[in-house]
């Protein structure tokens, strides 16, 4: 009984707890689609935190959740902005965050890779040949409507 008591917080801190798929609030407005860059965030599949949801927010303001081995792709006007992943784990179960910074430039495509870490996720900017290497075995997050938590 004590096994089981110790052991199941330790998985549930490892493989996390709960996924949500989907757009959760509004995408970036975009006046010019022709000129628009598009983000392209995969997040790797990993057994390690499968089971963990991950918020991608976009300056400042939560945009998706996205699961093991998803990816989201959303267009964004040019200049600079942040982009993060958020998520509830890690080795202390508490509510994370990574952001970067980057420059979105006019009709380019801008590719982040999310994978889970020790403090519960990262974020990093790729090429698009890193990208290209997870996204056949990869599903497509729909954006297209709001999910409800």
């Amino acid at each position: 009984m004590k096994k089981s008591l110790l052991l199941t917080p330790l998985l549930a801190t490892l493989f996390g707890c709960g996924t949500m798929s989907g757009r959760l609030g509004d995408l970036p407005p975009v006046a010019d689609r022709n000129t628009a860059a598009k983000v392209v965030v995969v997040r790797i599949s990993d057994l390690v935190g499968a089971a963990n949801g991950y918020t991608i927010a976009f300056n400042g303001k939560d945009l998706a959740g996205i699961g093991s081995g998803e990816h989201a792709e959303f267009l964004v006007t040019p200049g600079e902005h942040y982009i993060a992943v958020k998520c509830f784990g890690g080795f202390s179960p508490t509510w994370k965050e990574e952001s970067l910074k980057f420059i979105a430039n006019v009709s380019q495509s801008n590719f982040f890779l999310v994978r889970p870490n020790s403090r519960c996720a990262s974020i990093k900017s790729a090429t698009e040949e890193e990208a290209q290497k997870h996204l056949p075995d990869s599903q497509a997050v729909n954006l297209d409507k709001l999910v409800k938590p």
